[in-house]
């Protein structure tokens, strides 16, 4: 069962004040599960208000890594 490859996607949650650093908190988590040097494809991104921050927003991102 080892030799089963198939695409995985990522779904992150983030918090942050600006759509830059969604982005970038984002980014860093789908690399920390990917590897540091993969090349990934977004495939949805949301972001709407965060009621537990007030001023702050929340996204959702899906990630994929791109096939070698």
């Amino acid at each position: 069962m080892s030799d089963l490859q198939f695409p995985l996607t990522l779904r992150v949650t983030v918090s942050g004040a600006t759509p830059d650093e969604l982005r970038e908190k984002a980014r860093t988590q789908a690399l920390a599960f990917f590897g540091p040097d993969a090349e990934l494809d977004v495939i949805s991104a949301e972001a709407e208000s965060d009621p537990k921050r007030g001023a702050g927003y929340q996204a959702v991102v899906v990630f994929r890594r791109v096939a070698l």
